[in-house]
């Protein structure tokens, strides 16, 4: 009886024991499906949030781009007051011409045409220089004195010559005389006569050739050098006790007031040449530009290069023109061709290309849009550029301050990109 009733006692705690296992199995399968559901909807709750907030940020983020790329594709709106605040200024797009200009390098060099060399008629000693290399003479001025041997004679040949002229000159007046009394013979006359015409030729030929010469009969020797013309001496090759020969060159005088401008252009430049035409050139040294005129043209190209000389007179006086001074000369192109253009000033670059802002009116208000443009040659001046395609004649465009416009399509583009 007593171990029945402990087998039932076992089998009591056993289930028991079974019971609270289920019952705690039950617990934590209900907390879980509690905890599991609460999960849920909070998910769903935070998702259904998320979505609305996510379709508010697209619904902002995709208001500020449509915005932005309005912004880019209106470009920039300003009203006529703003306008003239900020100096910009329209125009039309016309057609003329764009002169375009060559630089090319040039030299000064003397007028030959207002030179003069100076040389001997005879061989000499050089006895005496009166002027020095750099110093402006006058004409007639004496630059030097040579010791002419063979001048020596020459002036002791005229003397001789004036002897016998003073000789046959007596003789004729006294046959003259004995003749006209009937004492001498008429034959004899005329030999005195004739003798006497000839000593006076003699007498004078040798004058004239000493005359021809520059030289004088009573200088005993000394032949004097004087200056043919007034200018400068810009070349002097003697010294005093130096022998110098028949025809050298002593002395170079040069007038500066009139310089000749000489350079090379090819064939292909030619058209920018015409005869009289007045063309300008810049000094490498200073910077100050210069006037010249065009005088004459190689009529023959250079074997080798093909290029031909131009020569032209300088009209502008200064003293910085030299001789042998560099310079470069600026060249037009001669062209009457009509393009389409533009001011230079309107030019810009935007997203790299080059652009021209063309204005229409809205309400008021100006709107300005960047065109991209292809351009031509440029003017010489830096005032016109071609247009060769873009473009059409009659548009209106921001002749200048488009550059102001282009900072503010820049900062545009900068906001939306942020």
């Amino acid at each position: 009886m007593l171990n029945g009733l402990k087998i039932l006692k076992t089998q009591q705690g056993k289930i028991s024991q079974n019971l609270l296992i289920v019952i705690a199995v039950l617990i934590t399968a209900s907390i879980a499906l509690v905890v599991y559901f609460t999960g849920k909807n909070k998910t769903e709750v935070a998702d259904e949030h998320g979505d609305e907030h996510a379709e508010g940020e697209e619904h902002a983020e995709g208001k500020e781009q449509g915005e932005g790329e309005e912004s880019h594709s209106e470009g920039v709106i300003l009203t006529v007051q703003q306008m003239t605040e900020q100096g910009i200024k329209l125009a039309k797009i016309e057609t003329g011409a764009v002169i375009n200009s060559a630089s090319y390098p040039a030299k000064l060099v003397v007028n030959t045409d207002r030179q003069a060399h100076v040389s001997p008629s005879f061989s000499g000693q050089v006895e005496s220089v009166n002027v020095s290399l750099g110093q402006n003479v006058k004409k007639g001025q004496v630059l030097a004195t040579l010791l002419v041997p063979d001048l020596v004679d020459q002036q002791a040949n005229l003397r001789l010559e004036q002897a016998n002229l003073e000789l046959a000159r007596q003789d004729y007046e006294r046959e003259r005389q004995l003749w006209s009394q009937g004492i001498s013979a008429k034959q004899d006359y005329q030999q005195a006569s004739n003798a006497y015409k000839r000593a006076q030729i003699q007498v004078q030929a040798t004058k004239s050739r000493l005359s021809a010469f520059g030289a004088s009969t009573s200088t005993n020797g000394r032949y004097v050098l004087k200056a043919p013309i007034s200018g400068m001496i810009s070349k002097k090759d003697l010294v005093i006790g130096e022998n110098v020969q028949l025809a050298s060159q002593l002395f170079t005088i040069d007038q500066l007031d009139q310089l000749w401008l000489e350079f090379v252009v090819p064939s292909t430049g030619l058209s920018s040449i015409v005869p009289n035409q007045e063309i300008e050139f810049k000094s490498l040294q200073t910077g100050n530009t210069f006037k010249a005129q065009i005088q004459s043209l190689n009529s023959e190209a250079d074997i080798q290069t093909g290029r031909l000389q131009v020569r032209a007179k300088v009209l502008s006086s200064a003293a910085e023109l030299r001789p042998n001074l560099m310079v470069n000369v600026q060249l037009q192109e001669n062209t009457s061709k009509q393009v389409l253009r533009v001011k230079k000033t309107a030019i810009q670059d935007i997203e790299g290309q080059k652009s021209v802002f063309l204005s229409t009116e809205h309400n008021k208000k100006i709107e300005f849009k960047a065109q991209p443009v292809v351009l031509g040659q440029a003017s010489a001046d830096g005032q016109w550029i071609e247009i060769q395609s873009g473009l059409t004649q009659g548009q209106q465009y921001v002749a200048e301050g488009s550059f102001l416009l282009k900072s503010e399509l820049e900062k545009g583009e900068a906001s939306h990109a942020h």
